[in-house]
């Protein structure tokens, strides 16, 4: 079990990790820390630097990093999730707004009897309907739960429940009915594990550069996505596709342009385009030594400019 540590202790071990206080002063980490972030938080961007190997006589200490570079990386990283948070809802709406009107044109289907269908397939121990009960003393869904329940038109179900359930529920109707309203079901489910780490405020950036698992390989279809920009070299497309924080950007960017209507996904890209052109960059400097954090950013720059630019 390790020994908490006060703030002045913190400093203290940062400086013996190696962490340098050149860009931001001691006392402004102190209160940096004391006020705005928390340790265990702020110090996972630091498995973005290298440590000094065997033998140096700085072994295991971080090379070139300094306070003020974890405090940066932290920072955008909450604008980041402010940025992918937004997307995930839109793309969620997206997918609700598909699967209601697919259901009301099928003419074998009334909005009901898919939610009992589903509902006795899939949830026989009535998780679903406990869990959207629990929520009955909420200011936002009470009414809705108060008239329909249990028995639920589709196009309230799906204001009710999560969405890696509704994931469920869209895959259980193209099954049934052989509709495409779901892309390939893992492109989702990172989009959930997106949308779930940005609504508890995980750190995205902390593994920047983390490869991929050997027993895991990039999509053929994302591959292909990449391939046609142009400015990407095949190396560069093989470099960061095996990267498992880039790899989850372009799959939440694929899935976006996929579900969002044109006019909202290319303000959307605009934005991007702006949010990567001037907050992320506005130390730079910080960063220059770190060619991996480079690498990477000029790798996503060149895919979010890409779809800003297209018509």
């Amino acid at each position: 079990m390790k020994k908490k540590l006060t703030t002045d202790e913190l400093i203290t071990h940062m400086k013996e990790k190696g962490i340098t206080f050149n860009k931001i002063s001691e006392e402004a980490a102190r209160e940096f820390l004391s006020h705005h972030n928390y340790y265990l938080k702020l110090s996972a961007y630091r498995f973005n630097y290298s440590k000094y190997g065997s033998g140096h006589e700085r072994e295991g200490e971080y090379q070139g990093l300094d306070f003020g570079y974890l405090k940066e990386l932290s920072t955008i990283d909450m604008h980041l999730r402010y940025q992918i948070m937004e997307m995930c809802l839109d793309i969620e709406h997206a997918i609700k707004v598909r699967l209601i009107d697919t259901v009301s044109q099928n003419p074998n289907e009334d909005g009901y009897n898919i939610v009992k269908l589903y509902l006795k397939k899939e949830d026989p121990q009535f998780k679903i309907l406990r869990n959207v009960n629990s929520h009955k003393s909420g200011e936002y869904c009470k009414d809705l739960i108060d008239k329909y329940y249990p028995f639920f038109p589709i196009w309230v179900l799906v204001e009710l429940i999560s969405f890696g359930d509704l994931i469920h529920l869209c895959a259980f109707y193209d099954k049934k009915y052989n509709t495409e309203i779901l892309l390939k079901n893992k492109f989702l489910n990172t989009i959930r594990d997106l949308r779930n780490a940005v609504a508890h405020s995980n750190c995205l950036m902390n593994k920047m550069t983390e490869q991929m698992e050997d027993s895991k390989q990039p999509d053929s279809i994302l591959t292909t996505y990449i391939k046609n920009i142009s400015s990407i070299s095949k190396s560069r497309r093989t470099k960061y596709m095996n990267r498992t924080f880039s790899y989850n950007i372009v799959t939440l960017l694929y899935v976006y342009d996929h579900y969002v209507p044109l006019t909202a996904k290319k303000k959307r890209y605009e934005k991007l385009s702006e949010f990567m052109h001037n907050r992320v960059v506005r130390h730079k400097d910080y960063f220059f030594n770190n060619g991996k954090i480079c690498g990477l950013y000029d790798f996503l720059v060149d895919v979010i400019d890409n779809l800003s630019s297209k018509e």
